[in-house]
């Protein structure tokens, strides 16, 4: 695995002194910049640190900003794990930078708490906030501050780790009081296991008799594919709020109501989202992993799951193709393929044809154990886009 559950606590996690201090607090002109009273949560010190003043606990204070400036943002939030960080580094390696949110005690400076966080573009000049709950502060304030940030995000990400369900169960307990005590206002609850997903499937029943949307993904191993749900499932969001909004060309930005893509994904052929296609896909009992290509091209559109990787499976499935296109000539029985299968003791491996689209091709591989290659295949025929 990738990112392996841990017990202990990753180095971003230990409160240093340099972190917690610097920069140093400064002198303001006016109350409202004191208080970090603007069109954003907490007011920015330098490129990468933004401090938010609170006159009592950090929690309460950090939810009247949020409801104050009600802004649109992304929480990443541990079960059982310390991945959040890690898929913050991974995204800010490409696409938006580290930063930290300090909350201070109004009137002394004393820090609180510190969050940590990525920027990326969005609509318009405005940037789209990614939070990870992996905080420095005490465990109480955490915990408190986890419950704001998961109730009032547009989009909340919930990590599980692979460990047994009871002790998954006892992480997810404050959240589920908390989500019973007062109404989320979240749009969306996304759950990644990166084990089993069979117990995250019960939160989701959990959460959904409070009135909130859940999806659950299948089991991710690699940080992108984590990533491309993510997008995939922002994108849909953001579509869902502004269904006014004229379509725009792929990867193009008209105005401030057009679907933000942060993640960079694309929408190809006709304005289809492949990624959205192949994670819905991936729901398919018994999928281990499945791949887009675009025949034309001979490129992936889209890849989800573990190994093996989205060119090896274009590259294969496109010779597949080939082989079987000329055994068809040869044999006299047409050199057009629309499907194909082959079958081992431990896997399937389908491809399928796009009707619709005729240049791209869906190759999957299925868990034998658990999958079904017949009932897959016709699953994936009313899966088709168009």
């Amino acid at each position: 695995m990738v990112y392996p559950p841990s017990n202990t606590h990753p180095p971003n996690r230990r409160a240093r002194e340099e972190d917690l201090s610097a920069p140093a607090t400064q002198v303001v002109r006016d109350r409202d910049a004191y208080l970090g009273e603007g069109t954003d949560v907490g007011r920015r010190l330098s490129a990468d640190q933004v401090e938010l003043f609170v006159g009592d606990d950090a929690s309460s204070g950090l939810q009247r900003e949020l409801q104050r400036v009600k802004p649109a943002f992304i929480v990443l939030h541990d079960v059982g794990t310390s991945s959040s960080l890690r898929l913050l580094q991974a995204m800010a390696g490409g696409e938006g930078k580290l930063c930290r949110l300090v909350i201070r005690r109004q009137g002394q400076g004393i820090p609180l708490a510190t969050l940590q966080f990525i920027e990326l573009p969005g609509a318009g000049r405005s940037t789209l906030r990614v939070y990870s709950t992996d905080i420095d502060a005490d465990s109480h304030a955490r915990h408190e501050i986890a419950g704001v940030l998961a109730s009032l995000a547009a989009l909340a990400v919930f990590v599980f780790g692979d460990l047994p369900a009871h002790a998954l169960s006892s992480a997810m307990q404050p959240l589920l009081d908390a989500a019973a005590l007062r109404r989320w206002s979240t749009r969306m609850l996304l759950m990644i296991p990166l084990g089993s997903s069979v117990p995250v499937n019960s939160f989701a029943r959990d959460f959904g008799r409070h009135g909130l949307q859940v999806h659950v993904t299948p089991r991710v191993t690699h940080p992108g594919d984590a990533w491309r749900f993510i997008g995939s499932t922002w994108n849909q969001l953001e579509g869902a709020a502004a269904p006014e909004a004229p379509p725009a060309a792929p990867n193009t930005v008209s105005g401030e109501h057009e679907p933000t893509q942060p993640m960079g994904l694309p929408r190809e052929r006709a304005g289809i989202d492949w990624f959205d296609y192949v994670q819905r896909c991936a729901a398919v009992k018994g999928m281990v992993a499945c791949c887009a290509f675009d025949r034309s091209s001979g490129k992936p559109l889209a890849h989800i799951g573990g190994l093996p990787s989205a060119e090896m499976m274009q590259t294969l499935g496109e010779q597949w193709l080939g082989t079987a296109s000329s055994i068809g000539a040869m044999m006299g029985t047409g050199a057009q393929v629309l499907e194909a299968s082959i079958s081992s003791p431990s896997h399937h491996l389908l491809l399928h044809v796009l009707p619709s689209h005729p240049e791209v091709a869906l190759h999957a591989v299925l868990d034998a154990a658990t999958g079904d290659p017949i009932l897959a295949r016709r699953q994936l025929q009313r899966l088709d886009p168009g």
